[in-house]
């Protein structure tokens, strides 16, 4: 731990069926960001309570996003301005033009918007499990270690709806990875900290579409990361191995040269099951409980950041708060199509990245993946792409995508 960074949490007793305007359960990205725009907004003075099983401040994990103006940027531990993407011996480097990629650790985003609410005498923090959750009349209830607590809403991101225990979905992958920060002892020029390696896919395909992920802080410096889209995880020691390899085989590093300075790990639903928006008609879904997360990429904090956004917009207008509006029909179109080819068809997947850094620039990849590319510039990236793997994805799916009721 960061001793620089331990957020000293006063803790005070609290009586149970306390009443409060909001009620956040979980203070992860989701639930964090939406206690900073309340914040910074007119329901600032609002009394407010966030609920967590620990508020420790411990860097495990970063959130990557990419952006040309996002609130959270300068909380950003370090960005990139050039991407890189290496795949059957190519390398396809661009300088990013219309965005800068950005890592938060998560660390240092609690520090600092619990730093924030600090100067807040209406926001309190309860360490504490969640239990479940009513609604009584007009009021949400949470239950927790400490007893019950009330609100006029609940937004939470530590449960499943219960319809989602018992939903089957079509496809359902796992994206999850293993990665090492790790600093070379003689703190040499190993690394570029302009230029981040989105994805190099020249390493062993074996259990699903596999890449690795590079992040240099400094030269000497940087995140490495495994990372597969498959059904079912691996042991520890296997990615481990593998990670050795590739530092080994790319940065001619032998584990004597560096020392790992901390280990994260993750594994992030990709599915195609539409997620419910309400746990009860008062509790609000925020986060990946809350559909936040793109089922093709992973990536949420930037998807969670415009979910609390819309939410505090609403409630200052005086209307009640919404679920998140998710991605328009067509991009669930894509998705599905995507996520049959990653789970069926391995090898046109890598083949179909490929192409897609080959044939067009890295700011374009990323401005349709953030969506929001218009139809005719979707048309234009997918005709550069081998057809008969979608028109078998397209055929396989039909049923869900017949299923949208949408307008694309």
């Amino acid at each position: 731990m960061d001793v620089s960074l331990v957020f000293q949490l006063e803790k005070t007793k609290m009586n149970s069926n306390q009443t409060y305007d909001f009620i956040i359960a979980g203070a992860g990205a989701a639930g964090l960001s939406l206690l900073w725009h309340f914040l910074h907004s007119s329901l600032k003075y609002q009394k407010l309570l966030l609920i967590d099983n620990s508020f420790d401040i411990i860097n495990d994990k970063t959130w990557c996003f990419w952006s040309s103006n996002h609130p959270f940027s300068s909380m950003a531990y370090h960005s990139w301005s050039e991407l890189e993407v290496i795949s059957d011996g190519n390398v396809y480097s661009e300088q990013l033009s219309s965005y800068q990629y950005h890592c938060i650790r998560n660390g240092d985003y609690r520090n600092k918007i619990l730093e924030l609410s600090r100067q807040f005498k209406n926001v309190d923090l309860l360490e504490s499990n969640v239990f479940g959750f009513e609604s009584r009349a007009d009021m949400a209830v949470v239950q927790t270690e400490e007893g019950e607590f009330h609100g006029r809403w609940i937004f939470q991101s530590v449960m499943n709806s219960p319809q989602v225990e018992q939903s089957v979905s079509d496809i359902s992958l796992i994206q999850h990875f293993v990665g090492w920060e790790i600093e070379v002892q003689d703190k040499k020029n190993y690394f570029s900290p302009s230029k981040a390696t989105l994805m190099d896919f020249d390493t062993p395909q074996q259990k699903g579409l596999t890449f690795f992920y590079v992040l240099p802080f400094t030269h000497w410096r940087a995140l490495v990361e495994y990372t597969i889209f498959s059904e079912s995880t691996m042991k520890q020691e296997q990615y481990e191995k593998v990670i050795g390899t590739y530092i080994k085989e790319r940065f001619h590093l032998s584990d004597s040269c560096y020392r790992i300075v901390r280990k994260e790990k993750g594994a992030i639903p990709m599915d195609d099951r539409e997620v419910p928006g309400y746990f009860n008609n008062r509790t609000l879904n925020i986060g990946t409980v809350g559909g936040t997360t793109k089922p093709t990429t992973g990536y949420t904090f930037t998807r969670a950041h415009h979910h609390s956004r819309e939410i505090v917009d609403a409630l200052t207008a005086g209307k009640a708060p919404k679920p998140f509006s998710g991605s328009k029909n067509r991009f669930k179109v894509y998705d599905m199509m995507l996520l049959y080819l990653l789970r069926n068809e391995q090898k046109n997947s890598r083949k179909i990245f490929h192409d897609l850094f080959d044939k067009n620039s890295i700011d374009r990849i990323l401005q349709f993946l953030a969506e929001e590319t218009h139809f005719f510039q979707e048309i234009a990236i997918f005709s550069k792409l081998p057809y008969p793997p979608f028109f078998r994805s397209i055929y396989q799916m039909k049923h869900r995508i017949l299923s949208l009721r949408n307008s694309i």
